[in-house]
């Protein structure tokens, strides 16, 4: 098992890919004391989604993150609960609503953009970290830029350390989220992210303009349980932490992903900076299946005994699509280890072969955003930017967590765009989201 966990942990690739060589599609490992059922077939992945919540838990395979997100959100509610929970939290992340976002996601990503220097190497890592936590900080809570929104970045991010350091994420994974409770340093930054998250529900309970307001707490304090109750502090606490932590670092690593590739091709990037319709958005979903950020896509654990892709599991069993091979199966992709930033142009992944966002009544509520996201700064940063590789190309893999994201925070060389020629595109794209197939576990 500590082998395992070894190799997990410094070259998913080739763990997951020497043991579908030897295994096949159906395979179990062994890691972080987890047993995990490895599904590898989009046919295996379609099954498990089809099955219902009164069959199938996520939020119980997920409880080791519960001293960071508490237990009242939609990661680990089960059942009913999730259901009814979802139908309360997902309305702020589609259609207009979803849209009122633009300009802030544009306004970010213009505000980091003047801070990058030209003609040396600069990791994109960061800067897409510092993108997209200032977007969802605003999206969620839509505060205005200052030192309000300062003290919340900075204390979310000292939290996060204890998923995306290294060192603090061993303490995490050796102690096991009881006793990881117990440390005082974790139970005082705790302390100080749900003191500034419960006063801000405070204020906003108050403000006079709340049902005017069109960012994600106002929106939650105005929505009901079906016997018109309102959701509590602590439900409000624990789906804004995860929104948070979940809305910023897994969008981050695929912007940097995106970031290494178009740098790569030069006729790519020419046509997404000309404002192809759609090929933003195209890029973002090709960047996804060949490096989605997180190895594993809609974890399941089982309610009873059943059969799943022809094997006889127990109760209590856990099974893991594995987005690494799904994603680069030769039988469903073309040239499955390429980037070709028109892969999706017009078209969507097959079912069950696109994980990025896990699948079923599980998909991730925050997808759409995620995705609409992604390609709005895509567009800011191509249109402003000639990038080229720091080096030579390459696809290294390193960890934030359980995260995947470029080796040495994916650098490329910057430049200032020249003039191209207008097209007739408008200046701010109006596309629809892609809704893909299946697609972050929640």
């Amino acid at each position: 098992m500590t082998l395992q966990t070894l190799r997990y942990g410094l070259d998913p690739y080739g763990f997951f890919e020497s043991a579908h060589r030897a295994f096949g599609d159906v395979f179990t490992v062994r890691v972080m004391a987890e047993t995990w059922v490895i599904l590898a077939h989009p046919d295996a992945v379609r099954e498990l989604f089809a099955h219902g919540p009164d069959e199938l838990d996520s939020g119980s395979a997920n409880l080791a993150l519960r001293p960071l997100l508490g237990t009242q959100n939609l990661l680990l509610l089960d059942g009913s609960e999730h259901l009814r929970r979802r139908r309360i939290v997902l309305p702020p992340f589609h259609g207009e609503r979803m849209r009122a976002y633009e300009d802030l996601i544009r306004e970010a990503t213009r505000r980091e953009l003047v801070t990058w220097p030209v003609g040396a190497p600069v990791p994109t890592l960061p800067r897409m970290r510092a993108i997209t936590l200032r977007v969802v900080l605003r999206a969620v809570f839509g505060v205005e830029e200052g030192p309000h929104l300062d003290r919340l970045g900075e204390s979310l991010s000292r939290l996060l350390t204890w998923t995306t350091d290294p060192r603090r994420g061993l303490v995490f994974s050796f102690l096991g989220p009881d006793r990881l409770r117990g440390l005082r340093g974790f139970r005082r930054q705790i302390a100080d992210v749900d003191g500034l998250i419960v006063a801000e529900i405070a204020r906003r309970r108050e403000a006079p303009d709340l049902g005017d307001r069109e960012d994600i707490l106002s929106l939650l304090l105005q929505a009901r349980h079906e016997d018109g109750a309102a959701l509590s502090d602590r439900e409000l606490r624990d789906e804004l932490v995860t929104l948070l932590v979940a809305g910023h670092e897994t969008t981050a690593a695929a912007l940097s992903w995106v970031l290494t590739e178009v740098a790569a091709d030069r006729e790519a990037q020419a046509r997404l900076a000309s404002g192809e319709p759609g090929l933003a958005e195209a890029a973002i979903t090709e960047t996804l299946r060949l490096h989605p950020p997180v190895p594993l896509g809609g974890v399941r654990r089982l309610r009873r005994s059943m059969t799943v892709a022809g094997w006889k599991l127990p109760a209590g069993a856990t099974l893991a699509p594995c987005s690494l091979l799904v994603h680069r199966r030769p039988d469903v992709y073309d040239q499955p280890t390429a980037w070709r930033v028109d892969r999706f142009l017009g078209t969507r992944p097959p079912p069950g072969a696109w994980l990025a966002f896990g699948g079923g009544v599980r998909r991730c509520v925050g997808a759409a955003f995620a995705q609409f996201e992604a390609r709005t700064v895509l567009d800011e940063l191509v249109r402003a930017l000639e990038l080229r590789p720091a080096g030579r190309p390459s696809r290294r893999v390193g960890r934030r967590g359980i995260v995947l994201v470029p080796a040495r925070g994916g650098p490329v060389v910057a430049a200032p765009r020249r003039a191209t020629a207008p097209t007739s595109r408008p200046a701010t794209p109006r596309t629809r989201p892609a809704a893909a197939a299946t697609t972050r576990a929640r």
